[in-house]
């Protein structure tokens, strides 16, 4: 069993680090609905590079690199519709792009049936079913993030404290920037272990949860990955025990786990 469940044990650990660590800025930067978002724009996106990877007669590995690739391009145009944000509301052009993404998703898995995915892996995940490829993408992703946060952390979180006061001495659009691309390449990063829908609740429960009881920034840049990485771990587990759906069980271990921390303040 442990054999079994090796690859997936890393993914959750690799995975639950990074949405925790970039969690702390989607939830400090206000970005949270940017991020439900982008979920949902992402979609589209995994099932063309799956059906590429098939037209392509690609082995599983070739379909989880594709499926990668495609979902992190789509995010481009589909992000651009924030900037159309100063004809409405920030909150209305994340609205139209969650649903059309979704929308676009559902469509082009209908259209492109049969695919060698299912449709049930782009929402909700197959941590199960992992492999080094999709590992690789998320260890590389968390060593990137940690270099970025390494020597920039303090900066970060000061423009999402008070960006109008930093743009005084730093480049308010460049920070915005690195803020948005690391959710966004996080987000894509989490397809395998929770899918589409589900993986706002690994990116924000964490950080969510923590705001209030962690007294500094600091300690809740420490606190937030590993929250982030038991509470993959308790759904992997319980899933795997009763034999249920792991990127929900994932999910619903946030929503609790998200309860549990606010009851401590």
């Amino acid at each position: 069993m442990l054999d079994i469940l090796l690859l997936p044990i890393i993914e959750v650990i690799a995975v639950g680090m990074l949405a925790g660590l970039v969690g702390v800025f989607a939830v400090l930067n206000k970005q949270v609905f940017f991020a439900e978002a982008i979920t949902h724009a992402t979609f589209p996106g995994a099932v063309l590079g799956v059906v590429v990877a098939a037209a392509l007669g690609l082995n599983f590995a070739g379909i989880s690199a594709l499926l990668f690739l495609g979902a992190l391009l789509m995010c481009i145009p589909i992000g651009a519709l924030f900037g159309l944000s100063k004809f409405g509301t920030p909150s209305a052009a994340a609205g139209i792009v969650l649903t059309s993404g979704f929308a676009l998703g559902y469509f082009l898995n209908k259209f492109f049936a049969p695919l060698p995915v299912k449709v049930e892996s782009f929402l909700v995940g197959s941590v199960l079913n992992v492999d080094w490829v999709d590992i690789g993408i998320s260890l590389g992703l968390l060593a990137v993030t940690l270099f970025i946060l390494w020597g920039g952390w303090r900066k970060l979180v000061f423009f999402a404290f008070d960006p109008e006061a930093f743009g005084v001495s730093h480049n308010r659009r460049f920070a915005q920037g690195i803020i948005s691309a690391l959710i966004v390449a996080t987000l894509v990063a989490l397809i395998p272990a929770v899918g589409t829908i589900l993986s706002i609740a690994l990116l924000v429960a964490p950080a969510a949860g923590l705001v209030g009881v962690c007294s500094t920034t600091r300690t809740l840049l420490i606190a937030a990955p590993l929250v982030g990485v038991a509470m993959g771990l308790v759904g992997l587990g319980v899933g795997v025990w009763a034999d249920l759906s792991v990127g929900g069980c994932i999910g619903v271990s946030a929503g609790v786990g998200y309860l549990m921390l606010k009851m401590l303040r």
